[in-house]
């Protein structure tokens, strides 16, 4: 589901609760319709406020395996003076990042960096990778476009392949980006 954070997410918002509780009867299932909107706002204010442009997020689970992935995608501007800068800055960030490597996408070169969480326990649901990718903004000193996937989920080793396998269609979709 894609919920656009700017002044269009109540209505994205409302729409998907009013979707998602259709034909549930509301003393029952109104408690949990007004947290899942409420916790949906926050989200929205805090990745608008962090300059992010869209949330997309699974509404179920596909497959019996308690594995998910949320991607969001921002607009981060520094005080960098010049496009010279701004490739600097980048060089920079992979080499400060262990976990960082340079990327060639559609949009031309990028900074990818994937982290593995630390694990919790196995019952536990939490982030087990985050893997970004960082592009400057063509024309635009100093702005970069930055796409995030964080994988949640329980940290049990059979399921380290759909971990993988949700990287991959995350890079597959980052290579795709062009400007427009």
């Amino acid at each position: 589901m894609l919920i656009p954070v700017g002044e269009s997410a109540e209505q994205a918002i409302t729409n998907l609760i009013d979707r998602q509780f259709a034909g549930l009867p509301n003393d029952s299932y109104g408690p949990q319709k007004k947290r899942l909107g409420d916790g949906l706002r926050t989200i929205a204010a805090e990745a608008r406020q962090a300059g992010g442009i869209d949330l997309i997020f699974p509404l179920a689970m596909p497959w019996l395996v308690p594995v998910s992935a949320g991607i969001v995608v921002s607009e981060v501007r520094t005080d960098a003076p010049s496009g010279t800068a701004v490739a600097l800055l980048v060089e920079r960030m992979q080499v400060r990042q262990p976990n960082a490597t340079s990327a060639v996408t559609r949009a031309g070169r990028c900074v990818r960096e994937l982290v593995d969480l630390p694990r919790a326990d196995q019952l536990t649901v939490a982030a087990v990778r985050t893997v970004h990718y960082t592009w400057p903004v063509p024309g635009a000193p100093g702005t970069f476009l930055v796409a995030a996937l964080t994988i949640s989920g329980q940290p049990i080793t059979e399921f380290e392949p759909i971990v993988e396998a949700l990287t991959e269609l995350f890079d597959v979709m980052m290579e795709s980006v062009v400007w427009s």
